[in-house]
């Protein structure tokens, strides 16, 4: 004879987390960075009297990402050089929604990009694999 579970007791291999419960989607949490090859310095020393000279290369490079991480821990990103806009905006979720098999709850702030016309649009075709939130303003 099989022992009953109490009303409202969890199920075996029941999900449970922000996202999937309600929705069957996962949630993941966004933002851009950029990268300097060049090293900000600081305080440095110098001998008194006269002013500290740092020597560096005049080869600077930079390279920017879009990143995202699930609340499961899985990292999503896209690099570029480009400054950040909203066409790249549009190929990182892209990117994103082809390596899911449902529906991505993104939680980002409120960059002009994130918000811009073009990535509205790019939302609306979409709206069964991606939803946009935005964090509160400061």
């Amino acid at each position: 004879m099989r022992k009953r579970s109490a009303p409202g007791a969890r199920r075996p291999g029941w999900r449970s987390g922000p996202g999937r419960r309600r929705t069957g989607g996962e949630v993941l949490f966004g933002d851009q960075v950029g990268i300097r090859s060049d090293q900000v310095t600081g305080r440095t020393w110098g001998v008194k009297g006269t002013a500290p000279v740092v020597r560096r290369t005049g080869n600077r490079f930079s390279v920017n990402a879009m990143s995202a991480i699930s609340t499961r821990g899985r990292m999503h990103f896209v690099i570029f050089t480009e400054s950040f806009d909203a066409k790249v905006m549009c190929r990182f979720l892209a990117r994103s929604t082809g390596h899911f098999d449902h529906k991505i709850h993104l939680i980002a702030d409120r960059h002009s990009a994130h918000r811009s016309k073009t990535v509205r649009a790019w939302l609306a075709k979409h709206k069964e694999e991606i939803e946009l939130h935005f964090l509160p303003s400061y």
